[in-house]
């Protein structure tokens, strides 16, 4: 594993165990034997690929008050990169809304629908795996919880050779779940125990699971929010399909009380994400340093510098 991430097969009896130590020790792998099926996911990501071509006026209609759900234009901070996005996948209203803005037809609408299902469906059911490797009791971690589901574009050429096309970043949500280009590659993931960048090679038919900055504080810690960022290796264009587990729409994050013991005292005060969110968009923090804010023993100036930070968002 030195010099590859791990893959993991979700059939595998003893997939628990596996999955908390990948994402203890990297916070990511890559998911294989899932049950989603191939031609749904080849179905969405012509569907990704269609959208993305629309003019930047029609793409621009895409928005939501969280810049980063809506659409991203290529800009100075990306200059290579823009992406779509359903602000929550899991519900047919926003997915109907967002179908309807770009006139898809009844086949497209039922390729969004489908493949938005099925990995829902998938998260639910690592959420499961991953309570039971870390012997919590069973049961839907992510219910009720918005997932974003974004359409990305990269604009690879001959002239963007070794610039990077996502700086280095964490994930704001708890999982990201990530179809990739199998034809063009450019993800590294940071490995943090010696600081290099390993490249996240596609493997046609599989995804990548990576755990954003809710998965570490609701892990106390035990979660890796693994850094990581898109380099331009070769000028051919790269589209991905990103499905985004975010953050509980109510009540807050907080560790389960199994977590936490005399050997590992809390780390966190519990916070709600969109307070969350707006801390990081302020300080413009994206390497998860945000939640060095939450950490337990300055949880009473959080609470104050928080609440005054959430508010004027």
């Amino acid at each position: 594993m030195a010099n590859s991430l791990p893959i993991i097969d979700m059939q595998n009896r003893s997939s628990e165990k596996e999955i908390v130590k990948s994402l203890e020790r990297w916070g990511c792998f890559r998911l294989v034997n899932h049950g989603v099926p191939p031609q749904l996911m080849s179905e969405i990501m012509a569907v990704g690929r269609w959208l993305l071509e629309f003019p930047v006026e029609t793409k621009g209609l895409n928005v939501h008050k969280d810049k980063s759900f809506g659409y991203i234009p290529v800009n100075m901070t990306s200059p290579m990169f823009e992406s779509l996005g359903v602000y929550d996948a899991t519900l047919y209203e926003d997915l109907h809304h967002f179908s309807s803005q770009f006139n898809l037809s009844t086949h497209q609408r039922e390729v969004m629908v489908k493949y938005s299902k099925a990995i829902y469906d998938l998260t639910k059911k690592l959420g499961i795996k991953l309570m039971e490797g870390l012997g919590l009791e069973s049961g839907d971690l992510f219910k009720d919880w918005p997932c974003l589901m974004k359409f990305n574009k990269y604009h690879n050429n001959p002239e963007t050779i070794g610039l990077t096309g996502a700086i280095t970043h964490s994930d704001k949500g708890f999982f990201t779940i990530l179809l990739d280009d199998e034809l063009v590659n450019g993800l590294e993931m940071l490995d943090d125990h010696n600081g290099q960048f390993i490249p996240a090679n596609p493997i046609p038919g599989s995804f990548l699971v990576n755990a954003g900055d809710i998965a570490k504080a609701w892990s106390n810690g035990r979660i890796c929010n693994v850094k990581h960022r898109v380099q331009c290796n070769e000028p051919r264009v790269r589209y991905s399909i990103t499905f985004f587990v975010l953050g509980p729409r109510n009540g807050k994050v907080e560790t389960p009380p199994k977590l936490v013991d005399s050997q590992h005292p809390p780390l966190y005060v519990p916070f709600h994400f969109e307070e969350y969110c707006a801390l990081r968009t302020s300080t413009k923090s994206i390497e998860g340093g945000v939640l060095d804010l939450f950490r337990k023993k300055t949880d009473l100036v959080i609470a104050d510098v928080s609440e005054k930070l959430f508010v004027e968002s």
